[in-house]
């Protein structure tokens, strides 16, 4: 059965025996599958079809590659897409009655006794009338003067809910404050986005109260300006934990004694990373007499506990769980109504050549905005690249300008800045990013999120498609997984998430929107279009020694996350499950896997799984997803030797 839905999506619904394709879900004949297979086939190599030893050899990348007639040993003939590349069997669909929250309340900000000019701030400026449940909430409880813990989804304006009390309180305070008089309102936040993100509101919230100084501090930038800001005076300071302790360390000016309001946003995220001990040190420095709030959209033992080190007798809000059902694993958590999710399941060789039909189909025919969460920062540069030089020019050709951006924490803060800069600003767009794009970034009118590799946990997933459907308007999702991850579909129906399923073949059905581009003529199918373009990437990557060794790199780096999984999601994400031909087929590699030299070859994360031989030698990256700008620290984990008989 199939169902149409209001985006013109054909979704397929269907429970039917997979070995018979259901209507409109455009199968694969088996005669566009012998002419891709001519056409990509080398000459030399055809006549290796005549046995069924031989085809089956062709779909294996890496085994017995030495019996096929290349010209190099580490590399195995043209592989086509359409053989062995696994079955999709259909997704369990299980409709759930979804956890949501009331979005917007029935108040406007005049009733909370603000002041008038910041009133008139937001609205002009902020273009806000009506407050949200949380900022209902948690506003007269800062107000007041106590500490809260807010809980809520995604895109319910957390952010104004603390950034407009404080604003308030400092400027009743009299005589005027002034710059020069230091720091009275301190917010620690996870990632530098998120930081400049906060200080733009804080600095139109300010325009209302001229006297009243915002100011920020990340890594990436130089000390030497930051500490000249400092010197002028910042009232209220927006921070990443590292860059901040570092100051407090070597910067006299900077001082925590007069701290009226401490926030910690996303503080699940600052315990993910390691945080808690930077956060709990600064915390140590501040005024005792403080007001604080603890802002996180999910809720955790481990955030209650840490909200217990920073705030005095907290006033919960929004919160959706108890301390009872967290020993339950399937808590619910808060989807916004508007947020349409969709899953599609993918064999590993067409991967690539599925998000290039998603991105084809939605550029022609209607133009989006768009982020696409990868695991790595290199599949990361890798796919920005390859799209780039490739897919790009292709839509140019169609008269539709698609335009490609790429985030992740090994960047320069001033790329960073300015990509952040240009999506914001831009109706159209495609990021390709890491997670560090996953938390509190508010970019206006994201259309799609689309999550290329299953993510690690259902709260990962929960603040990924959190980036659209924000402040009430409307967004979809899109989740890629394999054959083998198909399980990933029980755990969102455990944690009450509800979604659709749609059919790989669709994206791959919009390739025949491009088959002029692809160097086809006459009447081109599916498989053919797929197949073409697929070529045409590992053109691009063998014509370039750099995007070759991107490719490398990529394949590396997503065999290795794949493998780092934590271990309750290993009977869903299943290293053993993954073919490692198949996902250097869908990185444009031609290689063997075996020759592709792996940096965790032999050690833990072999291919052959073998148990660890010798120490391992690790190092800590010089600049990490959430890095906070300190010198890069040189680590070697040591390991006592073993004596030998």
């Amino acid at each position: 059965m199939t169902k149409m839905d209001e985006n013109g999506l054909i979704l397929n619904l269907t429970s039917e025996n997979p070995s018979k394709p259901a209507k409109n879900s455009f199968p694969v004949s088996e005669e566009p599958k012998k002419n891709v297979l001519q056409s990509i086939l080398p000459t030399s190599g055809k006549k290796f079809l005549k046995t069924k030893k031989k085809e089956a050899l062709s779909d294996s990348p890496g085994k017995d590659a030495k019996d096929f007639p290349t010209k190099s040993k580490t590399q195995v003939p043209p592989v086509s897409l359409f053989t062995g590349s696994g079955m999709t069997m259909p997704l369990l669909v299980k409709k759930q009655k979804s956890v949501s929250e009331q979005l917007f309340s029935e108040k406007s900000f005049e009733d909370f006794n603000l002041h008038p000019h910041l009133v008139s701030c937001l609205i002009s400026r902020l273009e806000v009338i009506k407050a949200t449940k949380v900022q209902e909430e948690t506003i007269p409880i800062i107000l007041d003067g106590r500490d809260v813990l807010v809980k809520s989804c995604t895109g319910s304006g957390k952010t104004l809910a603390y950034a407009i009390p404080i604003v308030q309180k400092l400027q009743e305070i009299q005589p005027k404050i002034k710059r020069s008089d230091g720091i009275f309102a301190l917010i620690i936040v996870p990632t530098r986005e998120l930081a400049l993100q906060c200080f733009e509101i804080f600095s139109l919230l300010s325009k209302a109260h001229t006297w009243i100084v915002p100011g920020y501090l990340t890594g990436g930038e130089k000390k030497k300006s930051e500490k000249a800001r400092l010197r002028k005076g910042i009232n209220i300071l927006i921070s990443t934990p590292g860059r901040l302790l570092d100051h407090l360390d070597t910067t006299v000016c900077l001082s925590l004694e007069k701290i009226l309001f401490l926030v910690i946003d996303e503080a699940d995220r600052l315990l993910e990373e390691g945080f808690e001990e930077s956060v709990a040190k600064i915390v140590s420095k501040c005024n005792k007499n403080r007001q604080s709030a603890l802002l996180s959209a999910t809720l955790t033992k481990e955030v209650e506990n840490f909200a217990g080190m920073s705030l005095f007798q907290p006033v919960y809000v929004g919160t959706l769980t108890t301390s009872k059902e967290y020993a339950d694993e399937s808590h619910e958590y808060a989807i916004p109504k508007n947020l349409k999710q969709f899953i599609t399941v993918v064999p590993t060789k067409l991967r690539l050549v599925t998000l290039s039909g998603f991105i084809v189909d939605n550029c022609l025919k209607f133009g989006f905005k768009g982020l696409i969460f990868m695991t790595s920062q290199n599949c990361v540069d890798f796919h920005y690249s390859l799209f780039s030089g490739v897919l790009a020019p292709i839509l140019l050709k169609k008269e539709h300008k698609c335009k490609f951006y790429r985030l992740h924490g090994n960047m320069k803060q001033e790329d960073r800045t300015e990509i952040f800069h240009a999506l914001k600003s831009n109706k159209e767009g495609i990021l390709l990013c890491t997670d560090v794009a996953a938390r509190g970034l508010d970019l206006p009118s994201v259309d799609w999120i689309v999550q290329y590799s299953a993510p690690p946990s259902a709260e990962i997933y929960i603040h990924r498609v959190g980036r659209t459907a924000r402040i009430g308007k409307k967004g979809n999702s899109l989740l890629f997984l394999l054959p083998s991850e198909s399980k990933f579909s029980y755990l969102l129906s455990d944690h009450k998430i509800n979604f659709e399923e749609i059919p790989f073949n669709q994206f791959l059905q919009a390739l025949l929107l491009i088959f002029e581009d692809l160097s086809l003529k006459g009447r081109a199918t599916m498989e053919e279009c797929a197949s073409a373009l697929h070529r045409m990437y590992e053109n691009e990557v063998y014509d370039e020694n750099k995007l070759h060794e991107s490719a490398k790199e990529a394949f590396s780096s997503y065999v290795k996350s794949y493998a780092a999984y934590p271990k309750n999601m290993r009977h869903i994400l299943c290293y053993k499950a993954l073919h490692l031909g198949h996902v250097a087929k869908s990185l444009c590699l031609r290689e063997a896997p075996s020759q592709l030299n792996l940096p965790f070859q032999g050690h833990k994360f072999s291919l052959q799984r073998k148990k660890t031989v010798g120490p391992i030698k690790r190092k800590i990256q010089s600049v990490s997803e959430f890095d906070s700008g300190l010198p890069a620290i040189n680590f070697e984990r040591k390991h006592k030797k073993k004596r030998t008989h």
